[in-house]
């Protein structure tokens, strides 16, 4: 089974809010055992080029996914490992989250996405946590318990 490694960014505004993209679901990607919506949010980050560390990674994904370069970055808080059926054919992802700061108020731009990422990434949007844990029953939210994740990094500081 290959693996798919990937850095994705936990992205905190001044409020403690989170930054979460909308995906459309184009069947490439399949947890096992979560349901299938149409759309799916997800923090900022992508996949790791053949020359890229994770957070190199991480920096390279949150400017082409909202064109922001002014975030105070973190340490890396969570490391997820799942088995998934991508296009058809298991896939094991590996990905790593890190936590950044942003800054007063930046403008987040699809400016800088790359050709097929203009079709898939559908808005972005700031949540408060509260607003993550309503949503959980009728959004796609990933990854999978986000908002406890999140409930236990603002509880740390």
């Amino acid at each position: 089974m290959q693996t798919r490694r990937g850095a994705r960014i936990v992205l905190l505004d001044q409020d403690d809010r989170i930054l979460m993209i909308r995906h459309r679901y184009d069947g490439v990607i399949v947890v096992p055992g979560s349901p299938v919506r149409e759309f799916f949010w997800v923090p900022p980050g992508g996949g790791l080029k053949e020359d890229e560390d994770f957070l190199q990674a991480a920096r390279r994904e949150l400017l082409e996914e909202t064109g922001l370069t002014e975030v105070e970055w973190g340490p890396c808080l969570w490391t997820l490992d799942a088995d998934v059926r991508w296009g058809g054919e298991p896939l094991h992802m590996h990905e790593r989250y890190f936590l950044a700061r942003a800054h007063g108020t930046q403008t987040i731009t699809r400016a800088y996405l790359e050709p097929g990422e203009q079709e898939g990434i559908i808005d972005h949007r700031w949540w408060s946590l509260a607003e993550l844990v309503a949503a959980e029953t009728t959004e796609t939210l990933r990854p999978v318990g986000l908002p406890e994740l999140l409930a236990d990094v603002l509880a740390a500081g």
